[in-house]
């Protein structure tokens, strides 16, 4: 089968990705997602069809355990298609928390994975027009390349770089970046305020561009990026440190540096270290202020290595899956045009 046909065949994708029964304790929490989806939509909890809102199911809930479960989701021929391209995106749970979000809404939406192959990314973004997609996210690789590949850019996305949402507007193919959006309300959400904080990033690759961002933007006091290459670094610290004073730079021996550590107040992880196994890098977690917020971008089934060392010491943390319903959030706006309903979508990845 040729990729073009892959593409093609949305809505029969759609039908054997998603409509799946989820488990016993997402089919008990029934009653309750009717309740949310009446108070968020009113009449649109109902069994029939109103426009293009449609009770299509039950809102997923993790049972007692905390794990995600699955939502029923029924595909129609009036069902709007929104799709996350990557490569790979087995691993994504985006389409979980998407589509527990338009059932508790009453959406008639569907929201797949795809993957795709970087010689194919021009037509799988071109899919909104000649397909009638109806929004797309975009995760690794391929963030900083689907900045090139839209008609117009967000002033986020331009300041970023990078692009993982993108949507039709005026006629326009056009390419946001919610992840910065994303990060700073995982953190809002959870207690924590940048403004004047001293922090510590590491990491230089894509993911530190839309936390820099964030951080830059909402007041942070002091921002060290450790990485292996400085030589990187010190270019990411350039780009985001115009205007509101240098961002320092340090090599990864900086993270057992017993004098700097006691100063920070939030260090973030924007590495894949240790997700395929083995530990972290050398760190030295115990000498970081007891308060001090440890937020890993990456997420699996289990604490990371990085925030696994943590928490062993005490301190606070947080994991990727915070950061990726916030963001998917402000994607979801964009999408449907409504807030989205974020306590169905923390349920569904399991928080």
């Amino acid at each position: 089968m040729s990729s073009g046909r892959k593409i093609g065949n949305w809505h029969e994708r759609a039908a054997e990705m998603v409509d799946v029964v989820g488990s016993e304790a997402a089919q008990r929490a029934g009653e309750r997602a009717e309740k949310y989806a009446a108070d968020q939509t009113g009449a649109a909890a109902k069994s029939h069809d109103k426009g293009s809102e449609r009770v299509a199911a039950k809102a997923p809930r993790p049972d007692a355990g905390g794990e995600p479960t699955l939502a029923r989701v029924h595909v129609e021929g009036t069902t709007r298609v929104i799709g996350i391209l990557g490569d790979p995106v087995e691993h994504t749970l985006s389409p979980r928390m998407h589509n527990a979000a338009y059932a508790a809404l009453g959406l008639d939406f569907v929201y797949v994975p795809f993957h795709a192959p970087r010689k194919r990314l021009r037509e799988a973004v071109h899919a909104l027009d000649s397909l009638g997609i109806a929004g797309l996210n975009v995760t690794v690789p391929y963030k900083e390349e689907a900045a090139k590949l839209v008609e117009r850019l967000t002033d986020t996305a331009k300041a970023i770089g990078a692009v993982n949402t993108i949507y039709r507007d005026g006629g326009k193919i056009v390419g946001d970046n919610t992840d910065a959006e994303g990060f700073h309300q995982a953190l809002v959400a959870n207690e924590f305020r940048v403004r004047a904080r001293r922090v510590l990033v590491i990491g230089a690759g894509g993911s530190a561009r839309a936390v820099l961002h964030a951080l830059v933007k909402h007041g942070a006091a002091d921002i060290v990026i450790a990485n292996r290459t400085v030589a990187k670094a010190r270019k990411l610290a350039r780009q985001f440190a115009a205007g509101r004073g240098p961002i320092r730079v340090a090599d990864l021996d900086i993270l057992d540096n017993f004098d700097f550590l006691p100063s920070r107040q939030l260090v973030i992880n924007c590495t894949p270290v240790g997700l395929k196994g083995g530990a972290f890098l050398d760190y030295s977690v115990e000498n970081t202020p007891a308060d001090c917020l440890h937020f890993d971008l990456a997420y699996r089934s289990g604490l990371t290595p990085f925030l696994e060392a943590a928490r062993k010491a005490g301190r606070p943390v947080l994991d990727g899956r915070h950061m990726l319903v916030h963001q998917g959030a402000a994607a979801f706006r964009h999408f449907t045009g409504k807030k989205a309903p974020v306590e169905v979508m923390l349920r569904a990845v399991g928080l």
